[in-house]
């Protein structure tokens, strides 16, 4: 099993932010080894595999709404699990014991917490980034816009994360450009990669999706201050290795023309229909 440095999210990571839609919730099998146990928080900490068309192989917290579920259960317990991803609630509705194992290194401090996500309506910070160009880029500068952001690398070799991310804004900028209403919008992409995927990469990326970079930056920047940006929408990176050179979680956010966050999607689990619609009900830039 892949380790990923006993990091402990907030289940917030798992849960979208609320909306008046309510789609159907998706199921994924969840295999995995028993960190830690927290009975009062109704949660457990298990450092798991990938699970397919979500996340890659990490450790993160789990909400179980059945307290019953952690009963009998202790650190070392190798686990199979049902995670349900609801528009507004993670959690896991069983946990199944398989076996029993050594634990490995102990945990580390968690690397995001409750207090660094932005919550609905917080604003979102400033950042100078670079853009496919090399301008400089600060996110402060798309005010007046809605947008739409996500986090990618360019080498992701796994079709259903950074591929799927660039090819759903793909499909979202084809409707905004037929879609008047929406012309203000911008569509941002963050790379997890600045210290490959430079602006040149980049622009070569935009160029092979047939992006019109004018409505949708692809932006990079100091390593540091690219990743603490994206640790603010809860996005957790650690390196890979040759085949996968990064792995991460995935994120989509729609902010308002006043620079605050609208809602943000977890994983895979929206529709190039679902964003635009979010995009039509932020407020529009105000002429």
């Amino acid at each position: 099993m892949q380790r990923f440095g006993g990091i402990a999210v907030a289940a917030a990571l798992v849960a979208a932010v609320a909306c008046s839609r309510a789609p159907e919730s998706r199921r994924y099998e969840l295999r995995g080894q028993i960190v830690g146990i927290s009975p009062e928080r109704q949660e457990v900490l298990v450092d798991h595999e990938d699970i397919p068309g979500f996340m890659p192989a990490m450790t993160m917290g789990y909400k179980v709404r059945d307290p019953a579920l952690l009963q009998g259960k202790q650190p070392g317990d190798l686990v199979t699990a049902t995670l349900v991803v609801e528009e507004v609630n993670g959690y896991l509705s069983t946990l199944t014991i398989t076996g029993h194992a050594p634990l490995g290194a102990p945990a580390a401090e968690p690397l995001i917490t409750d207090s660094d996500l932005l919550k609905e309506g917080d604003a979102v910070p400033d950042r100078t980034l670079v853009d496919q160009a090399g301008t400089p880029r600060t996110i402060g500068s798309l005010r007046g816009h809605r947008v739409a952001l996500t986090f990618i690398y360019t080498r992701c070799p796994l079709p259903d994360f950074c591929p799927l991310m660039d090819r759903q804004f793909k499909e979202v900028q084809q409707t905004l450009s037929m879609t008047p209403e929406l012309a203000d919008v911008r569509l941002v992409t963050v790379t997890l990669d600045p210290e490959f995927d430079k602006p040149a990469v980049l622009a070569q990326h935009a160029k092979a999706l047939g992006a019109d970079t004018r409505s949708w930056h692809f932006v990079t920047g100091d390593r540091d201050e690219v990743l603490s940006f994206a640790k603010r929408f809860g996005v957790i990176t650690e390196p890979g290795d040759a085949s996968a050179p990064v792995v991460h979680n995935l994120r989509t956010a729609v902010i308002d023309a006043e620079g605050r966050l609208v809602k943000a999607y977890s994983g895979s689990t929206w529709s190039p229909a679902e964003l635009v619609a979010d995009l039509k009900a932020a407020p529009a830039p105000k002429r």
